[in-house]
């Protein structure tokens, strides 16, 4: 059974790749991807993008709104603040002034001012000397000694010039919430103010500055307990609201974010300021439906409209493929005629648009085709003609008779014995460079090109120099443009070591880069370098097409860097540093070039 359920499913999977793999494969199929599915993806990632973006503006609305409230409210409440403390400094001030000359009746009557004359939120003010004494600024009932002394001990602990205590419970005047400070007289406490805080006035004259229906406000003290509310929500949103947001409140990095109430599935947009005192957390926030439900009704009728328009651009695009398709189909047919070799096909159109230009273009290419068949075999006779030119022009006449004249200088000076040396090394060389096995050489045939003429030139020079390698068996086994190194070694003795007063180093080393992809070799010397306005120019303007006057060959820095970006791209080729008078370093960066072995060997 499992057999034939196995067998039946191959079989299927097989159907399926004979008969959708080749319809994915049209160009009708690929038409209709782009004119429809594409643009309809495009549009639906737009119009998600400019959805959340249509969400973020009015989310930012609604944040900046709620920051213009929240900044109104704390500068009323810092205000007040303010006011408090400097009523308590001028009401300390004349307690403290008379010292002990200031009786009871004196204290009372002092209190009695400034009742009225500081704030209109003040319910009670009065004095609370060390024994614990109350003097009042009214006739309410004192609050029991141990709340006194509570309040005492917790103001001089506190130590601050303004300390709050509350909301607590009076039983005189309910809830209430008080502030207080230390009356000194140099560094003794001779008692505390405290003054009994209105809060229905007080929270209504904060509730008054938010206007909006839907933002609610909460003034949290540090032990989070509200002491100033103006709730716009029902009950049943703002119990289950209440932990959570606490909870959010316990991190004092939190000042703005979203909170998710799991209970009634509701998001809130929540900041939070703190008063400048204490502390204190003044909170405004608002539910997330209030201000987005119109978003969500626009959201609901794109959707809608989207599925209308996606119809109606799935059945144009079906049309515009099958349009396109019927004359791909005839080109096809006559190409494959070229194919089999009947290069007198010509495609033939009757309608007037890209596809006659594109087949009168075809045609075109196989009359060309046809011309540049008949015009190879030239071109092959006159590509190799220049090959030998190149090969002869490459030897500087000036480079022979330099050596030459070396030779006998070494006659007159009866040292044949370097003779044999020179005549071997300069037929070595002359074999290396006259060889047409191919431009591409492995580094270590180079290297044992460049030697030869390294020898010659530390012979007709007297070792004015000495030249180092430092290349590993693995990149000598690699490829290089021949004639590369030993132009740059040419330029370093003629115009490095040869101005320089005393023996010059030249050192030849390179590396296989760290990404095996490239190889990067090195000349570097020790001469006299390279002024910077003619280092800036060096590898821009063109050799002269003339053999340099000392030279072996025609071939300059600037020949070697363009041969190396023709093969390998722009980004390649040399790089070269210098300092005047302590030497220049040239670079020669091109890819790794494997040779196979026909080409490994070139004979010297």
């Amino acid at each position: 059974m499992k057999s034939n359920l196995r067998k039946g499913w191959i079989s299927f999977r097989k159907m399926i790749r004979r008969t959708l793999y080749p319809l994915f494969n049209q160009i009708r199929f690929k038409i209709f991807t782009i004119s429809s599915i594409l643009p309809l993806t495009a549009a639906l990632t737009l119009g998600f993008i400019v959805f959340h973006y249509s969400i973020t503006i009015i989310t930012n609305n609604e944040y900046e709104r709620i920051q213009m409230l929240s900044k109104r409210a704390d500068d009323q409440l810092n205000q007040y603040l303010y006011d408090m403390r400097m009523a308590f400094s001028l009401l300390s001030g004349d307690i403290v002034r008379n010292g002990s000359s200031l009786t009871q009746s004196d204290i009372v009557k002092v209190l009695e001012q400034y009742k009225y004359g500081s704030t209109s939120f003040w319910q009670e003010v009065y004095y609370v000397s060390n024994d614990l004494t109350k003097y009042p600024s009214s006739g309410i009932k004192d609050p029991p000694k141990s709340k006194l002394k509570q309040l005492f001990d917790e103001t001089v602990q506190d130590n601050t010039n303004l300390y709050s205590m509350g909301p607590y419970l009076d039983t005189a005047k309910g809830l209430t919430f008080s502030f207080s400070r230390i009356v000194r007289s140099g560094a003794d406490i001779n008692g505390i103010l405290v003054a009994d805080i209105n809060l229905a006035n007080l929270n209504d004259s904060i509730a008054k500055i938010n206007f909006d229906r839907r933002i609610s406000m909460i003034l949290y003290n540090k032990q989070y307990d509200p002491v100033l509310t103006d709730i716009k929500l029902t009950s049943g949103k703002y119990s289950p609201l209440m932990p959570v947001l606490k909870g959010w409140l316990q991190d004092k990095s939190h000042t703005h974010d979203f909170i998710e109430v799991k209970e009634t599935n509701t998001r809130y947009l929540v900041t939070r300021s703190f008063i400048g005192f204490n502390e204190f957390s003044l909170v405004y926030f608002v539910d997330e439906n209030s201000f987005l439900s119109k978003v969500n009704d626009l959201r609901t009728f794109a959707f809608y409209l989207a599925v209308v328009c996606s119809l109606l651009m799935i059945v144009s695009s079906l049309h515009l493929a099958g349009y396109i398709n019927k004359p791909i189909r005839k080109m096809i047919r006559d190409m494959e005629k070229v194919k089999s070799g009947n290069l007198k096909t010509r495609i033939q159109f009757s309608r007037n648009d890209e596809f006659l230009t594109l087949s009168n273009s075809f045609n075109d290419m196989l009359i060309r085709i046809e011309t540049l068949i008949e015009e190879k075999s030239k071109v092959e006779v006159m590509k190799k003609q220049a090959e030998l030119k190149a090969l002869q022009s490459q030897i500087n006449p000036h480079f022979l008779y330099n050596t030459l004249n070396s030779i006998n200088a070494l006659l007159d000076l009866k040292r044949t014995e370097q003779i044999p040396v020179i005549v071997r090394s300069l037929v070595r060389l002359f074999q290396y460079t006259m060889d047409k096995q191919g431009e591409w050489v492995q580094i270590e045939t180079e290297l044992n090109g460049l030697q030869y003429y390294v020898e010659l030139q530390q012979i007709r020079y007297a070792n004015k120099f000495k030249i180092e390698y430092n290349l590993s068996d693995t990149l000598l086994q690699l490829g290089i443009l021949k004639l590369t190194l030993q132009p740059i070694v040419e330029n370093c003795i003629f115009h490095g070591i040869k101005g320089k007063g005393r023996q010059g180093i030249i050192k030849v080393g390179g590396e296989i880069q760290p990404n095996r992809s490239s190889v990067l070799l090195y000349v570097e010397d020790n001469g006299v370098g390279i002024r910077p306005e003619r280092l800036s120019t060096l590898l821009e303007q063109k050799e002269p097409m003339v053999p340099k006057l000392d030279g072996y060959n025609s071939i300059g820095l600037n020949n070697v860097h363009e041969r190396l970006q023709l093969h390998f791209g722009p980004e390649f080729g040399l790089k070269i540093w210098s300092e005047v008078d302590k030497g220049t370093r040239v670079e020669i960066h091109y890819p790794v070039v494997l040779l196979d072995r026909s080409e490994k060997e070139c004979m010297l």
